[in-house]
């Protein structure tokens, strides 16, 4: 029998779906470590970061049985750690403009489920996919090499024989086409 530490992402993601507790155990020892780093680039704050990843491993957990990968596992749960994010962001603005402190734990009772914003986020996501896909050719494959794939621009100058340079502006191109269409949006993770 196959050491579990020896498995794929996919031989993980077959066995999660069955309820194996040691496949989601190792697919959270091999992913916390860079998931953690992204949260805490993107929120700056230790905290935050842990609370982040932990309810996007929480959510992966009670969601296993329904799993479908069109991508990589790494692919997958980087993009539902964006999701997250913007789900944190999304709150903490919330509080910060509607609620006083002695309301905020009224919110809970709203945030049940799926989450206070997650049709709001989903429109979002749908907008932003809509720009992405009008990107240039070129300009779209690095855009989401480097957010979808969480790659560096010197992993991605790499993979596609480019230079650094060339990744470099391409990705700002893209980001910069982004906030001109989503100019009316108050929070961007970009």
């Amino acid at each position: 029998m196959k050491k579990i530490s020896a498995s794929s992402d996919e031989e993980l993601i077959a066995l999660l779906k069955d309820g194996d507790f040691p496949a989601f155990g190792e697919l959270y020892d091999r992913y916390l470590t860079p998931m953690l780093a992204k949260a805490f680039d993107r929120l700056k704050s230790q905290e935050d970061a842990e609370e982040v990843v932990q309810e996007l491993f929480i959510k992966l957990w009670r969601r296993r049985a329904r799993i479908t990968l069109q991508f990589s596992f790494k692919t997958y749960i980087f993009a539902a750690l964006r999701y997250e994010i913007l789900d944190f962001l999304a709150k903490q603005l919330y509080r910060k403009n509607h609620l006083s402190i002695d309301e905020t734990d009224h919110l809970q009772v709203l945030v049940q489920g799926e989450g206070f914003y997650s049709l709001e986020m989903k429109e979002l996501q749908q907008q932003v996919n809509e720009i992405i896909d009008n990107l240039p050719e070129k300009c779209q494959l690095i855009f989401k090499m480097s957010r979808n794939e969480g790659l560096s621009s010197r992993e991605i100058a790499d993979e596609l024989n480019l230079s650094h340079r060339t990744v470099e502006t391409q990705i700002s191109k893209a980001i910069k086409t982004l906030r001109q269409a989503l100019k009316n949006i108050n929070f961007l993770l970009f």
